[in-house]
């Protein structure tokens, strides 16, 4: 069976990678499993996930905190605010098809855009949690 974790993160990234919105203010697919090495900003990358135990008395499940980022030079916090808005749109509460598990609900819980401590970037996150559960 398939991580819930990973699944999840496989459905969000085709989500993301699949749109035509996000890539025309990315100036292409550019979405990545974690910060590449002197990537071509902007750019998003999907990490962290932390999962932890959803259990119910009937029901086994999983929670997922999700943190997407968003990194931006040229266009700064408005680009990087415009990136977060998009996936915000794609993802919250978004009906996402996961192998071996059901997506019960996905929902933006934060985000934050702050200039890196070099200056020279901005930084955008969004914090999205999740509840899954295995397909029986």
């Amino acid at each position: 069976m398939t991580h819930p974790s990973w699944a999840l993160q496989k459905a969000v990234y085709e989500t993301l990678a699949g749109d035509a919105g996000l890539a025309a203010l990315l100036g292409g697919a550019r979405i990545h499993d974690g910060a590449p090495r002197a990537a071509a900003m902007p750019y998003v990358a999907l990490d962290p996930v932390v999962t932890t135990d959803g259990d119910t008395a009937s029901e086994a499940g999983r929670v997922h905190t999700l943190t997407l980022t968003v990194w931006s030079a040229g266009e700064g916090k408005r680009q990087a605010l415009a990136v977060l808005e998009r996936i915000g749109a794609l993802l919250h509460d978004a009906d996402l098809t996961l192998v071996d598990h059901r997506l019960v609900n996905l929902r933006r819980e934060r985000e934050e855009v702050r200039r890196s401590d070099d200056r020279r970037a901005v930084r955008g996150e969004a914090r999205f949690r999740a509840v899954t559960e295995p397909l029986d």
